[in-house]
């Protein structure tokens, strides 16, 4: 019966996940969409019908979609992890292979200087948006002063008709407005992946083990980058946080 021995150590290695599994989807410009159909939401949906997971995802505004993972409605949610960090911690999440990644930037008017440096900034109105505080941290601590709306769409309006000096914006989001705005590629004030964040359960576990090796090949034969198109940021996945998927070849450490 050795064979039965090895049949069931495959099966307690990668547990499959056989329920469906609720995505919270906070609204990202250019990238998660309520129509449902923005890149992120294609390469997840492409990514868990090659891995055979089943997904119920609810758009709500970033704030809202937040809440929604931290109050349990949902096992998972699109990025945010460190806005999931500020509210719980890290020792109860776990994310996925990456999406993507992000660059945050100060983005100013055409016409207008770029922004290289924070002393810049000072005197100025900065657009921010309710959801992403984590994410100013260091903008923040030099004593920015930020003026938040509730979604990036009032955050260009605002910019647009002249009533902030700034905003703060990630690329490769704000590529859509790539021609009316101006920033130093050289001056990101935080860097990092987009990945699932989830929660640290059995079934968080087997999600995570289950649609990452999807993402890790879909990045690998060229799908991320066909769906993202010009919004593609080349990425070497490194691990080096706790609570990252640490790859299909070494999950044991």
């Amino acid at each position: 019966m050795k064979w039965l021995a090895a049949l069931c150590l495959v099966c307690m290695a990668s547990p499959a996940v056989a329920q469906e599994i609720k995505v919270a989807a906070g609204l990202f410009i250019g990238i998660i969409n309520e129509q449902g159909d923005g890149p992120y939401q294609q390469i997840l949906t492409e990514a868990a019908r090659r891995s055979g997971v089943s997904l119920n995802e609810q758009v709500y505004p970033l704030k809202r979609a937040v809440k929604a993972f931290t109050s349990k409605e949902v096992l998972a949610i699109y990025g945010m992890t460190s806005a999931v960090v500020d509210e719980i911690g890290d020792e109860q999440i776990l994310t996925s292979y990456p999406l993507g990644v992000y660059k945050l930037f100060v983005f100013t008017r055409k016409g207008s200087a770029a922004i290289s440096s924070v002393e810049q900034l000072k005197g100025l109105r900065v657009g921010g948006v309710i959801g992403y505080e984590a994410y100013y941290h260091t903008l923040l601590a030099y004593g920015v002063k930020l003026d938040y709306v509730g979604n990036e769409d009032l955050q260009f309006k605002k910019l647009s008709v002249g009533r902030i000096d700034a905003i703060v914006g990630f690329m490769p989001d704000w590529l859509i407005f790539a021609d009316t705005l101006v920033y130093d590629p050289n001056f990101p004030i935080s860097v990092g992946y987009d990945y699932l964040t989830v929660w640290k359960t059995p079934l968080g576990q087997a999600f995570v083990e289950q649609i990452s090796p999807a993402l890790q090949e879909m990045h690998q034969d060229g799908s991320l980058k066909a769906i993202l198109g010009e919004r593609y940021m080349e990425f070497e996945y490194k691990p080096t946080l706790h609570y990252e998927w640490p790859g299909a070849r070494d999950q044991s450490h």
